[in-house]
């Protein structure tokens, strides 16, 4: 027992008195409140500046409330060791009745943060977050024990190097996407605009916060002295990059093609100037009313009036991906590609970065331009899509040992 006292639960809200009656957390009311005080630290403690760690730790929050609400119907300050194994195994195998249905709103009586089982890799980061958020409370003097001292924090998950998608597939994506019907205009923006976001995607390497977080101004120019080139690229800034790390990329040609045709069919000039830089990169075809009660429905006057809604969501993005995905799958389960459909059917915005990363890696780009492009911290990581630890001891062997690691050949169906 955690000596807490009573708490009340009712109504969709859980309320408890903080269970010591001195802590460094300040006035609060109940669970929800100290750990909020919880997260304002952990931003305001970010070296980087970034808020994509706070971000994620709220997306995290949201599952861990839901569940504490609606399926335990107690707050985490009276969770035991048993109740922290019970929420593991509830993430592993979640009840259907725990899904939310489409079209479901936050705040809604049916509402949950869960639109789909989540990953083992998910499910691994929904539980560093309750560790440290557990640990935190225990710090702090709010909690007098801690529930997960005895759990191990699950490992970073390993780089998958399966997760791309080969040229064929992707390219079999935008040929569906192509030759759906497109009636309206509306059906014909939302096509550019979803291609835009593969391309975008898989040529540039940025994290799918890094995308929905981004403004239209980002693609710009950059003018290089030492060969008088100007060319077009993008910027990451600080507050949505990972790590809080700005960072500018090249733009390919299919990049810029791709985004020209997009800003296009919603009215825009083919370039950002001021006039669009409140717009997000990623645009809605929905629209802001305005006072006059009503919404304004021709592409000139919502760009006139500045109304497109932005994607500002990675639940938005993924379900925008995912959607034009399965278009794709259902094509090849049709065609009895059971094996490509099964591959396809795994691909979200996080492999086609791992896309980026392997294609530009096998092209024979630096390692440390990969890395750059890609915002990570360390080279290290970025070795992780390649094979680079065991080709030098593949090297290593055949330098101090000739012959001795065996290699394949014709017999072995390599040229």
């Amino acid at each position: 027992m955690t000596g807490l006292t009573p708490y009340s639960h009712g109504a969709g809200q859980m309320t408890v008195a903080a269970p010591q009656p001195v802590h460094s957390l300040g006035p609060v009311a109940d669970d929800w409140e100290a750990i909020n005080v919880w997260l304002a630290a952990v931003a305001d403690n970010s070296r980087s500046g970034s808020n994509e760690t706070l971000r994620t730790y709220r997306y995290h929050l949201a599952k861990l409330r839901w569940y504490c609400e609606r399926e335990l119907g107690r707050p985490p300050s009276t969770w035991t060791l048993q109740d922290v194994k019970a929420f593991r195994d509830y993430l592993a195998q979640l009840p259907a009745s725990s899904l939310r249905t489409i079209n479901i709103v936050p705040g809604a009586p049916d509402y949950s943060p869960f639109q789909k089982q989540p990953g083992v890799s998910t499910q691994s980061d929904i539980m560093r977050f309750t560790k440290a958020m557990f640990s935190a409370l225990h710090r702090t003097g709010y909690l007098r024990l801690d529930p997960m001292a005895l759990v191990q924090a699950p490992k970073q998950r390993r780089l998958d190097k399966k997760r791309a998608v080969g040229d064929d597939l992707f390219d079999l994506v935008l040929q569906v996407m192509a030759e759906a019907p497109r009636p309206t205009q509306k059906d014909h923006q939302i096509y550019l605009r979803d291609c835009f976001i593969f391309i975008c995607l898989r040529e540039s390497g940025l994290r799918a916060s890094e995308l929905i977080g981004a403004k239209m101004d980002a693609v710009g120019l950059l003018y290089n002295p030492n060969s008088g080139n100007t060319y077009w690229a993008m910027t990451v800034k600080a507050e949505t990059a990972k790590g809080g790390k700005q960072r500018t990329v090249p733009v390919s040609v299919a990049f810029l093609e791709a985004f020209i045709a997009y800003r296009r069919a919603f009215g825009l000039d083919p370039m950002p100037g001021p006039s669009t830089q409140q717009y997000g990169l990623v645009l809605s075809v929905r629209t802001k009313k305005r006072e006059i009660g009503s919404r304004i429905k021709s592409a000139s006057d919502r760009r006139l009036f500045g109304e497109w809604r932005d994607v500002g969501s990675r639940q938005g993005l993924h379900g925008i991906i995912k959607g034009r995905i399965r278009d794709a799958v259902l094509l090849l389960e049709q065609a009895g590609d059971a094996a490509s459909a099964a591959h396809l059917d795994r691909v979200s915005a996080h492999w086609l970065r791992h896309t980026f990363a392997m294609t530009a890696l096998l092209s024979g780009q630096d390692l440390r331009s990969v890395a750059t492009s890609l915002g990570h911290a360390s080279v290290d990581t970025t070795m992780g899509y390649t094979e680079q630890d065991a080709i030098d001891l593949i090297e290593s062997w055949e330098r101090e040992t000739p012959g001795r690691v065996a290699r394949a050949g014709p017999a072995d169906g390599i040229k």
